[in-house]
């Protein structure tokens, strides 16, 4: 289990050609209308492993060169995955007219809650002597983007079991994917920072890394392929039920 051996290469390149078989199968399915997001992100990801792979191998190319572009491409990857957890909110309580607003505002506040709890987590890490000033910035900011997208991916949950709200399979398996993979990149950035450049133990959480986000790319393939689940409609509603929440929200609104 060491970087350019048989089981890296395979877990560096079979996320990305799995994702490209997802981006036809999105496209194909004119599943795009609804997860244009998802898309975007799906084919950046593929973009961006074969451009890392081919750069890797490049004589041409010097390891700053390298990491620069790596560094480049993990930002425009965050954000792509704020925006992809944003689709998906916006897909769950999109049954729900009256409460669009209220969704965006729920997302907005937990947002900021999660970043001052990412903040006091961050101004309290310390990375140890031996590491980096740009490495453990890199890490301390990937801890921070973890602990941020795994809270409001388990917000999203907790808040659709509260109201039992019913969403379509596929968005609950982007959902999980998404939740699975911020999760353990929490876990593996926070290690990072308490091991520092230890090679041993950086292999092993890149291999973690790798292996995890492989298997979350096939819950997101197992998920398009499996059937569409038909919606249950539950007979005695509860009271905080959403279906009263956006009735009283559309006759406020038409006053």
């Amino acid at each position: 289990m060491y970087p350019h051996s048989f089981w890296w290469h395979y877990l560096w390149v079979a996320p990305h050609v799995l994702q490209l078989v997802i981006a036809v199968m999105l496209v194909r399915r004119r599943l795009f209308h609804e997860f244009p997001m998802f898309l975007t992100y799906t084919l950046f990801e593929c973009v961006q492993g074969v451009s890392l792979i081919i750069l890797d191998h490049s004589s041409a190319i010097s390891a700053p060169q390298y990491w620069n572009t790596y560094w480049a491409g993990m930002l425009i990857t965050i954000i792509l995955r704020f925006a992809v957890i944003h689709e998906i909110f916006a897909h769950v309580f999109r049954p729900y007219s009256a409460l669009t607003e209220l969704s965006r505002l729920l997302l907005r506040w937990m947002t900021a809650a999660l970043l001052l709890v990412a903040v006091a987590v961050t101004a309290t890490a310390s990375a140890p002597k031996d590491t980096p000033y740009v490495l453990s910035g890199v890490h301390v900011l990937d801890r921070a983007v973890g602990l941020v997208q795994s809270g409001l991916v388990v917000f999203l949950f907790l808040l659709c079991a509260y109201f039992r709200l019913y969403w379509r399979s596929y968005a609950y398996g982007i959902a999980m994917g998404l939740g699975v993979f911020a999760s353990v990149d929490l876990g593996t950035a926070a290690v990072r920072l308490w091991i520092g450049t230890t090679a041993a133990g950086g292999y092993l959480l890149d291999f973690v890394t790798m292996a995890t986000y492989h298997c979350c790319v096939l819950i997101w393939l197992v998920y398009l392929l499996a059937p569409e689940t038909a919606g249950q409609t539950v007979l005695e509603l509860p009271d905080n039920n959403l279906e009263q929440w956006n009735a009283e929200m559309q006759r406020l609104l038409l006053r």
